[in-house]
Formats: structure tokens, sequence, C-alpha cells
């Protein structure tokens, strides 16, 4: 029969065994879940195995250790322990007897696996972007002339928050601001960023900014998330970054249409892009005012010119009115002399008709000879043996029968 342990027994039994098997120091890589930090400076969570999910180990650390650890990540600019990365740790194996469960103690974590990891995770971030052909979407939309409608995603009441409205307020130009409220940082950040985007999209704003202050790289991931970047390239207006990093562009600058390197500085470029507006009207402004003025002095030239034009064609017109008076009663003495002409000449005319009369005629001796008819007989040939006649004499008239005609 085998032996039979204590449960005291097989833990040491255990312990002895990790003991032999991992005797001192060991790295080991996985992510970081559920990372949680107490108020006597000690810090505990599970280190999922990044290939496998269902793997675990706890891990904790205290005190010096943990105080140390921060200041060589902070030295390298990767920023301090968070939930959702993937770290290389060197550890010291044990049992936690109460538990009977492995623990990882943490002596040290390497920031250069840090950094290098979140290198080439945002690398193929990238890649995925560009395959997608969405780093240039947001860019390719156009600009606003005069973007004074501002849709702000950015943490209330932070710095970068209190540095972007106050470079707007300067110049006292009339922006604005619609803000939605989102976390710069930490496990919930991306999707509340995404959130805020998601609202600014429905709302009629000219431009969108994301700003937030300087940071750690691991303070800045957000902006280097895939959701966080998809979502600005899908945004219907152009978006605005001013993220507080002064050398490294994160995903987020990639894919924006506009990428400062700080809020004041994005709060600057819209300020930048309103003035040049506005400058543009003055200089169009004082153009139309020199044009205006350069048009009246032409015209009042013009009209000077044709006043002078029109003083002389009055001069002309009264020498016109003259002449045409003195033709015109040129023309009227012309008429009366030709009718009184006319009048002499029809006078003589009526006097030799009235000397012409018959009356007068038959007075001197003549007679007129007329048929029945009273056609006038003018040739005696014109009568036949036995027509008769009648001979009108001054003093009066005989009817005669024709008996014949002498040759």
């Amino acid at each position: 029969m085998s032996e039979t342990l204590s449960v005291a027994d097989l833990l040491t039994g255990v312990e002895t065994a990790l003991l032999s098997t991992y005797p001192g120091p060991v790295w080991v890589r996985g992510e970081i879940s559920g990372l949680r930090r107490t108020n006597r400076g000690a810090a505990f969570f599970k280190l999922v195995d990044s290939d496998n999910q269902d793997q675990s180990v706890e891990v904790g650390v205290r005190g010096r250790v943990l105080a140390e650890i921060d200041t060589a990540l902070n030295a390298a600019g990767v920023g301090s322990l968070r939930s959702g990365i993937e770290v290389r740790l060197e550890v010291m194996v044990t049992l936690r007897r109460g538990t009977s469960l492995v623990q990882l103690s943490l002596m040290r974590v390497d920031p250069e696996f840090i950094a290098g990891k979140l290198a080439v995770d945002r690398e193929e971030v990238l890649r995925r972007l560009q395959a997608d052909r969405l780093l240039e979407v947001n860019g390719s939309l156009p600009i606003p002339l005069v973007p004074l409608r501002v849709g702000l995603v950015t943490s209330r009441g932070s710095a970068a928050h209190a540095d972007f409205l106050n470079h707007l307020k300067a110049p006292g130009y009339r922006f604005q601001i619609l803000t939605a409220e989102a976390m710069m940082q930490g496990e919930t950040s991306p999707e509340q960023v995404i959130r805020g985007l998601d609202r600014l999209a429905r709302e009629p704003v000219d431009m969108v900014a994301l700003v937030r202050g300087g940071g750690s790289k691991l303070d800045l991931s957000t902006f280097d998330d895939e959701g966080v970047a998809r979502r600005i390239a899908a945004m219907p207006q152009p978006v605005i970054t001013g993220i507080g990093h002064e050398t490294d562009r994160s995903i987020a600058d990639e894919v924006a249409a506009v990428a400062e390197k700080t809020p004041t500085a994005a709060a600057g470029w819209l300020v930048t892009k309103v003035s040049d507006f506005a400058g543009r009207i003055d200089r169009a402004e004082e153009s139309i005012r020199d044009e205006s003025s350069k048009a009246i002095a032409r015209a009042n030239s013009g009209l000077n010119h044709l006043v002078a034009q029109i003083a002389g064609s009055r001069e002309a017109l009264r020498r016109q009115e003259d002449g045409l008076s003195h033709l015109r009663d040129s023309i009227v003495d012309s008429a009366r002399r030709g009718v009184q002409n006319q009048r002499s000449v029809i006078d003589s005319y009526s006097e030799l008709i009235s000397t012409m009369g018959l009356e007068r005629t038959l007075r001197r001796g003549f007679t007129v000879v007329t048929r029945p008819d009273g056609s006038a007989v003018r040739e005696a040939a014109s009568l036949s043996r036995g027509d008769r006649v009648s001979v009108r004499f001054a003093d009066g008239r005989v009817s005669m029968e024709v008996e014949g005609r002498d040759e």
C-alpha cells in the first residue's frame, strides 16, 4: 500500500518540486489582466497566456520592487503597468499554501519588450488599415473654409481640455464647441473614445477634434487602438488630432485628416484656418472698396464728360432751333407768296373763262345747234335730211328741220 501524505506534506512536496525546477528567477511573458493597486503600494494581476486565454497565473509585487519597476518603465517612456498589454517579466515561482495556487512574485519588467511589442502591434494595425485603404479616407474629406462648429472628444476638466478651449477663445472668434466626454487612458478608454466619436458623427459640426495631454507610450496606447482608428476613418467630418506627443505619431494621427502635436497646436490650427478666411474677407473688402472708388471716379469722369457733351448738345440744339425758326419763317413767307401768285393766276383764268362763257359767245352772234336729246351738233356732216335740230340764239331758240346739206 502506497504512503498516505498529509495535505501539508503534499504541499511541501509540491513546493520542493517547484523550487527544484525553478530555483531562481525566470522570465515569462503574457498579457496583464485585472491589474489592481492597493493603498499600501502593492499590485496584483493575472498574467494570461497570449495564445491560450484559459491559462493564467497570479502575479504579485510589493513595496520597493514595485516602485523600482514604475521608475524603470517611466524612464524608458513606456509608462506604468496596466491591463491589456503584453509584458515580459522576471519572476520567482512560489506556492501560496493557503490556496495551494502557484503564484509569481514579480521582480523586474522588460521595458524594451513592452515598447517593441507596442511597435509591432502598431505596425500590424497600420498594415491592416492600409490593406483596407482607410489611412487616407478621412483626409480626403473637404476641409470647411470656416470651421467654427467643432466637436471635441476629450476628458472634461483636463489640462488638454482647458488648453484647447482657452486657445480658441483668445482671438475672439465665435467657435461653437460640442464636447463628448471620454477617458483618454485606461482599459475602457478606446471604447469611450469610439462612443464619443459616434455621438459627434450625428451632430452638425464642421470638424471633430480628438485631444489629450502628453504621456507615456502606454498612456497614449488608446490612440494606437485599431477600433479607434477605424472609427476616425469612418467619420463624416474631417478629424483633427492634438495628442501630446512630441516625437512619435499615433495611428490616430495617421488616419485623421489633420494631425497636430498638442491640444494647443490643434486649436491653433483651427484659429489659423478661421483667421486666414477672415483675412481673405478683409482683403476682399479692401479690394472691393478700392475698385468701387476707382469705378466711382471713372463714373464721375464719364459723367462730367457727358455733362459737357450735353451742354454742347444743348447749344447745338439752340442753334438748330434758331435755324429751324428762320427756315419756318422763310417757308411761311414763300408759301404766302406762292399762294398769292396762284391766286392771281386763278383770278386771271377766272376772268378768261368768264369772257369765254356761252352767253357772251351767243351775244357775239354765235349760235348753238342741238338735237332733240340735247346733244350738240358739232359738224354738218353729222346731220341728215329730215333731222330736227334746235338753234339757240342770244335772244331765244328756234326749231328747224334739215332739208339738205350744201357741199
